[in-house]
């Protein structure tokens, strides 16, 4: 209880030492103390002194008035000794002189109450402002102690996180050696290309490992190549048009849709064709178009097909929010994926309020990532998740939930492209 007591008035000494300069009132001027104090006696030294400091139009003309008054009680005086005036005339004389020195006075006094009181106008917002800071400054750092300066805390010691550190300096080797290995894989292709440009196989191959080192720009050039060199084969527009999508961060644009509409005029099977046509009808609004032509490509796949629970959950996720029943229309193994939404679900989502909806979904994503946590092998759990966020708008949780699959799935490079190519989709930001 004692180093509370001793940090507590520690930090009202602190608060007190930052605040008083802050609000103790602003010290007064020669000129004020005389206004404060009535000290009028001294019209001819003191306040023509005080006013010839001042460089403002008002001040200098008060100043040259007052030079003027003492020239005229010298110049009555001398009037006296040469005969000119008598001594009623004088004293007439003086008293009149002596009224313009009040006056002026007055003057001075006035000047000096406006200065002031706009000076107090103009300091007490800025006292204000600079008070609330310093206690908000304060208050953090309270809070930011009671979060990882409490003393009732348990100790980490280094020697405590050793196989921790060790895991992360692994992945982080990991991750080195791989991205070195694909490198020295696209210099080697490049290189035979510059040999053989006619080799398809080497243009999709260095396509791929520029799509895994996260260079879609790159990729779109081996993929072109092998556009043409094919005769616009439809398996390699596919490939080109999704390096357009992720180079332009998931969107569909116009380029990409004309390639994506030319590969589905050929023979082509490949699943990219139809997954992206699906994504950009949902981004123009028709999600109900996407879900018909995601449902139809799903009932199509293999059984076994590594893509094929991360479109069911995106069929899923789509259905729920629309409010769209997919129930029975997904002609799919159980074991692969869990089911849609049933009309039960459809209707009971309609009836909760937009709260509660939120605290649903909420609720089955925390479930989805505590299962994960303590289950991590499991690709496609991180696929959900990952789009589960971006759906809620969390995006930083997003991207955490990618970090953490590459690292879970470090040894398999197809995953780790999956995960790569998925974020680029749904519009997280890549390292």
């Amino acid at each position: 209880m004692t180093i509370w007591i001793v940090l507590g008035a520690m930090t009202l000494l602190l608060v007190g030492f930052i605040l008083w300069p802050i609000m103790r009132p602003p010290r007064l001027t020669r000129t004020d103390q005389h206004a404060d104090t009535g000290d009028a006696a001294k019209p001819d030294t003191d306040i023509s002194t005080d006013i010839s400091d001042n460089s403002g139009s008002e001040e200098s003309e008060i100043s040259r008035d007052l030079a003027v008054y003492r020239d005229q009680l010298s110049e009555i005086d001398r009037d006296i000794e040469r005969g000119v005036l008598n001594a009623e005339q004088a004293t007439a004389a003086r008293i009149e002189v002596q009224r313009r020195i009040l006056a002026a006075d007055q003057r001075v006094k006035q000047q000096q109450n406006n200065d002031a009181a706009g000076q107090s106008s103009t300091t007490k917002p800025v006292r204000a402002i600079a008070a609330a800071i310093t206690g908000v400054l304060i208050a953090g750092g309270i809070g930011l102690y009671l979060d990882l300066g409490n003393p009732t805390l348990p100790d980490r010691p280094i020697a405590s996180r050793t196989d921790e550190i060790n895991a992360m300096r692994q992945a982080q080797t990991a991750n080195q050696d791989r991205q070195a290995i694909m490198e020295r894989a696209v210099s080697d292709l490049s290189q035979k290309l510059l040999e053989d440009p006619d080799d398809l196989r080497a243009w999709e191959l260095l396509g791929a490992s520029l799509m895994t080192l996260g260079r879609p720009q790159e990729a779109q050039t081996a993929f072109l190549e092998a556009v043409k060199r094919s005769g616009r084969d439809g398996d390699y527009l596919a490939m080109y048009a999704e390096s357009l999508v992720r180079a332009n961060n998931g969107q569909i644009n116009a380029i990409s849709r004309g390639v994506l509409r030319e590969a589905e005029k050929t023979e082509s099977t490949d699943p990219r064709i139809q997954y992206y046509l699906g994504l950009g009808e949902a981004q123009d609004g028709n999600v109900a178009a996407a879900i018909d032509r995601w449902i139809a490509l799903a009932n199509s796949a293999p059984g076994d097909a590594g893509w094929l629970p991360m479109v069911v959950s995106r069929i899923s996720e789509a259905a729920l929010a629309q409010g769209i029943d997919i129930e029975g229309r997904l002609d799919i193994d159980e074991s692969v994926t869990t089911r849609g939404p049933s009309q039960e679900d459809i209707a009971a989502a309609q009836e909760m309020t937009p709260e509660q909806r939120q605290e649903m979904v909420m609720s089955m994503v925390n479930g989805l990532a505590e299962r994960l946590e303590a289950a991590p092998d499991n690709p496609d759990g991180w696929a959900r998740l990952m789009q589960a966020y971006m759906v809620l708008g969390q995006e930083e949780d997003a991207r955490l939930a990618y970090q953490t699959a590459k690292k879970v799935f470090a040894e398999q490079p197809d995953l780790v492209a999956r995960f790569a190519s998925l974020a680029s989709e749904i519009g997280i930001a890549l390292d």
